[in-house]
């Protein structure tokens, strides 16, 4: 296993999942459901080829450090979702893009 693949796999795979997370959680707000599904299954093909680059393998050696990458891409749409979640409730309408709330527009157009 490459440790420094390993933990910049577990940072990146964090991070990417924030802002599919947001738009997941905009999809569920609108109950549209293949915005739904695409927001939590397009990341999944990088989060694959990270953790292969991790050295990672599906032994009763790999399998458990997989679950941490499972946790960081659950960790990941969870705070996406809650980040959504807090400008829907503060009044913001951020629509599915997440970094709105970074240019201060907060009406869901785009940057």
């Amino acid at each position: 296993m490459n440790v420094n693949w390993f933990i910049i796999g577990l940072i990146v795979t964090f991070f990417v999942n924030i802002p599919f997370g947001f738009w997941r959680a905009h999809a569920k707000r609108t109950g549209n459901r293949l915005e739904w599904a695409l927001a939590v299954h397009l990341p999944v093909p990088l989060v694959v080829v990270l953790r292969h680059l991790a050295g990672l393998s599906w032994n009763s050696s790999g399998a458990p450090l997989i679950l941490v990458f499972v946790l960081a891409y659950f960790l990941g749409q969870r705070t996406g979702g809650k980040l959504y979640q807090r400008a829907h409730e503060s009044g913001l309408n951020p629509g599915r893009n997440v970094f709105v709330l970074w240019s201060g527009r907060g009406e869901g157009e785009a940057i």
